[in-house]
C-alpha cells in the first residue's frame, strides 16, 4: 500500500474541479452546483493509490460491494449500506475498489452549502461534520432510507427536463434534511444519554412545523402551541439537540428563503417582505441585513452581475 510523503509536491496532487463532474452529467441541470450520480467501478475515474484533492462536498452511500481509501495515513473501509461525508480541499487516496461496486454520490460545492444557510466556517453542523476528515455511519438502516430518499428527489428535483414549479424550495428543503439527518445522527453518538426520545421526537416535529409554516409564523410561540409545550420547554430542547435556539433555526429558514426570492426577478423586495409576512419593507430589510450582511436591494443588484 502506498503511503503519503510529507515531501510530495503539491502539483503532484491531482484535482477533481466541480466543473469536471458536471461534465459526466446526462442531463441539464437546474441548479448547477450540486448533482446526484450513481458510479461503479466501471465509471470510477480515479486512479488507485493516487493522491487526489476536490475542490467540492461528497456525501456517498454504498450500494453494493465495497471501497478503500484514505486520508494522511488513516485508511478507512467502507461496505453496502454505509454513509460518508467528506469535506472539500482535503487530499485522498483510493487503495482498493469491488468488482461489484456501486454508490450514489451527492456531489456540492461550497457556495451551494453556503446559499442553503450553512456557514462553512461559522456553522456548528458543519463544523461538527469536518471536525474528521470523513465521517461514516454503518449499520443504519432507517437512516440511510431516508437519505436515499432524498437522494433520489434532489437528482429528479435538479433535472431540467421535469416540471416543478417549486423546485427551488423543495431542493433547499430535502438538502437541509440530508445535512441534518447526519449531523444529528453524530450529535446523538456523541451524547448518547443526554438527548431523550422524547426530545428527538419533539426535534423532529419542530423542523417539520417550520418547514411547512416558516413564512406565515415566525413566532416561537406558535410552534409551542402546535407541539401542546410551553415556549420555554422547547426552547430547552431545541438548544439542547440542536445547539441553536427555535428562533435562530425558524430565521435560518427565512433567511435562506428570502436569498431565492430575491433571485426572482418578477419579485421586488416589497413583494418579498410580503410573501414572507414581514410587517413592513424596512422590517424585512432589517432583517435580512443582520443575516446576511447586506442589504435586499444589494443583494438583488450583486446578483444581477
Amino acid at each position: 500500500m502506498a503511503k503519503k510523503s510529507t515531501t510530495d509536491p503539491v502539483e503532484f496532487v491531482s484535482l477533481f474541479t466541480f466543473e469536471e463532474l458536471l461534465n459526466e452529467v446526462e442531463f441539464d441541470l437546474r441548479i448547477k452546483e450540486f448533482v446526484v450520480i450513481e458510479i461503479d467501478k466501471a465509471n470510477y475515474a480515479i486512479k488507485l493509490n493516487t493522491p487526489y484533492r476536490s475542490d467540492y462536498f461528497c456525501i456517498f452511500m454504498v450500494q453494493q460491494g465495497g471501497i478503500c481509501f484514505r486520508f494522511d495515513d488513516k485508511s478507512y473501509g467502507v461496505s453496502e449500506g454505509d454513509i460518508i461525508f467528506c469535506p472539500f480541499s482535503e487530499i485522498f487516496w483510493v487503495d482498493m475498489i469491488s468488482e461489484d461496486y456501486r454508490a450514489k454520490y451527492i456531489f456540492f460545492s461550497l457556495d451551494f452549502i453556503s446559499d442553503a444557510g450553512f456557514n462553512y466556517k461559522s456553522n456548528n453542523v458543519l463544523k461538527s461534520l469536518s471536525a474528521d476528515p470523513t465521517q461514516i455511519i454503518r449499520n443504519e438502516p432507517d437512516l440511510y432510507r431516508r437519505l436515499n430518499f432524498h437522494a433520489d428527489e434532489l437528482k429528479v428535483l435538479n433535472n431540467t427536463e421535469k416540471e416543478d414549479y417549486y423546485f427551488n424550495e423543495m431542493i433547499w428543503h430535502h438538502f437541509s434534511l440530508v445535512i441534518y439527518e447526519i449531523d444529528n445522527y453524530f450529535k446523538k453518538i456523541e451524547k448518547p444519554h443526554q438527548v431523550t426520545h422524547r426530545e428527538d421526537e419533539l426535534t423532529t416535529s419542530f423542523f417539520t412545523l417550520v418547514r411547512e409554516h416558516f413564512k406565515d409564523e415566525h413566532n416561537v410561540q406558535f410552534y409551542a402551541d402546535k407541539l401542546c409545550i410551553s415556549r420555554k420547554y422547547l426552547t430547552k430542547v431545541i438548544n439542547k439537540t440542536m445547539f441553536k435556539s427555535p428562533r435562530d433555526i425558524i430565521h435560518q429558514v427565512l433567511a435562506v428563503e428570502a436569498r431565492l426570492l430575491l433571485k426572482n426577478p418578477n419579485l421586488n423586495v416589497g413583494h418579498v417582505a410580503v410573501e414572507l409576512k414581514f410587517s413592513d419593507q424596512a422590517s424585512f430589510s432589517k432583517f435580512f441585513k443582520k443575516h446576511t450582511g447586506r442589504s435586499p436591494l444589494e443583494y438583488k443588484k450583486d446578483d444581477l452581475y
